[in-house]
């Protein structure tokens, strides 16, 4: 998925270019009582607060007029989804949760998912970003 390009149409005889960066992984995942890096998927137990965290740099070569968004795949439980520990507004789209985060981006980039410890939880993946250009 990364490095790939494609153009989709959009119905109105436009078409957007868009370039995917896949966040695999490694996660640090991190609880109460323990600390380790993983890739996705991730499963966190009932009555127990988690936190998923990876780092990112903002893609180098983005041109005026084009977006960055967050798209996350698989996401199940109570969770909160921050990028550089600021609270994001996700949407559902077709294909996961989506957050446009051109503007809240940094050159280098701490995005963090926290569970709470009522519900089951998890990340399935997988997570991307999309360069939009149109």
């Amino acid at each position: 998925m990364a490095g790939e390009r494609e153009s989709r149409g959009r119905g109105d005889g436009d078409s957007m270019s868009v370039h995917t960066i896949r966040l695999a992984g490694p996660w640090q995942l991190e609880s109460a009582t323990d600390a380790f890096r993983t890739r996705l998927p991730i499963e966190c137990s009932r009555g127990a607060s988690f936190r998923a965290a990876r780092r990112f740099g903002r893609p180098g070569r983005l041109d005026a007029g084009e977006r960055v968004w967050l798209v996350i795949d698989g996401l199940s439980g109570e969770a909160e989804i921050l990028l550089n520990e600021v609270p994001l507004e996700l949407v559902d789209g077709a294909d996961g949760l989506r957050a446009d985060i051109t503007d809240e981006m940094a050159t280098d980039n701490w995005l963090s998912v926290r569970w709470k410890g009522d519900d089951p939880g998890g990340l399935a993946g997988p997570v991307w970003l999309e360069c939009v250009s149109e």
